[in-house]
């Protein structure tokens, strides 16, 4: 359900009524770039970026968007531990935030912290349908911003049973947690739609899969951020995920898993022979409305297979 109301989409997010912004009016002072590659410096830093890039690209955070620190003390108390200091102060900043941590993977609350004891990982970010989750070593919850282990949903063959390195510090991975829920919580073109396209209602964000070949083009169109690589560990399964910034755009590519001879086996909504998801997130309707104009049409839509037809060959890269 949405409605426009005064420069707002009006959204329900996980049963709430959520306000959600187009910024046309935002004053021309946040530079993403810059201010990234400050906020990756510590947990401080951190928290001053996510507050700076709420207030340019959706609302200001206020008093209500965290959780008290009587709400995190029942946490320690009911689990037995204490929490990390950056764990703490990301819960207080923008925990009740639902637009930042909640839109697309959930942020758990302080109630909803656990520990899996088979991994020895106090989970706190969990994917929306609990194929990944990301969590501390329990040995490192004395650590004031500590390294942050994900979790695949991948076989237990293909990865250590009790997770890889994902980012070396918990601030960065709240910053990762923000910009992700930021592509998903607006208003977005079609993912992908049998050749017809539609531009209802000023969408915000739109969705895609590229090539081999197409990644390489956006890797020379746009200039990467600076939030550090990841997963800080290599495996087959956990391919990872880049950043990069436009005029008033953000965009992320998330490399898929190569499967080889089982190529055939991916799904027919699937762009055939695709490599990677690209994500873009415009601050206003005409930053995103550019992206559209200017990006190859079929990084963007592409005819669905039926999941009994061949699958197509394999495209010859460009000479």
């Amino acid at each position: 359900m949405r409605a426009r109301t005064q420069g707002l989409f009006q959204f329900f997010v996980n049963g709430r009524l959520s306000l959600l912004p187009y910024a046309p009016h935002v004053p021309n002072r946040f530079d993403l770039h810059s201010e990234l590659a400050a906020g990756v410096q510590d947990k401080d830093s951190a928290w001053t970026f996510i507050r700076r890039f709420a207030e340019a690209w959706m609302t200001p955070l206020g008093d209500g968007d965290g959780y008290s620190e009587e709400e995190l003390n029942a946490a320690e108390d009911r689990l037995g531990l204490k929490l990390p200091a950056a764990l703490r102060e990301a819960y207080m900043l923008f925990g009740r935030r639902d637009n930042l941590c909640r839109t697309m993977h959930r942020l758990e609350s302080p109630a909803e912290l656990h520990v899996d004891e088979d991994a020895g990982l106090l989970v706190y970010h969990v994917e929306n349908s609990g194929v990944w989750v990301c969590g501390i070593r329990l040995t490192d919850l004395g650590l004031e911003d500590p390294p942050v282990v994900h979790l695949p949903g991948c076989g237990a063959n293909d990865h250590p049973w009790t997770g890889i390195t994902w980012l070396d510090r918990l601030s960065s991975d709240c910053i990762e947690i923000v910009l992700t829920e930021a592509l998903w919580n607006v208003e977005s073109r079609p993912y992908c739609t049998n050749g017809h396209v539609s531009n209802d209602d000023n969408p915000l964000s739109m969705h895609g899969e590229l090539l081999a070949e197409d990644i390489a083009e956006l890797d020379h169109r746009f200039t990467p951020l600076a939030l550090p690589p990841y997963p800080v560990e290599r495996w087959e399964c956990t391919p990872g995920s880049r950043w990069y910034a436009g005029e008033d755009v953000i965009l992320c590519l998330d490399l898929f898993v190569d499967l080889g001879e089982h190529e055939y086996m991916r799904g027919p909504w699937d762009r055939p022979w695709s490599r990677a998801g690209l994500s873009i997130r415009g601050r206003t309707p005409e930053a995103i409305n550019a992206m559209c104009e200017s990006l190859p049409k079929e990084w963007f839509h592409w005819e669905w297979r039926q999941p009994w037809d061949p699958y197509p060959p394999k495209p010859q890269a460009p000479s």
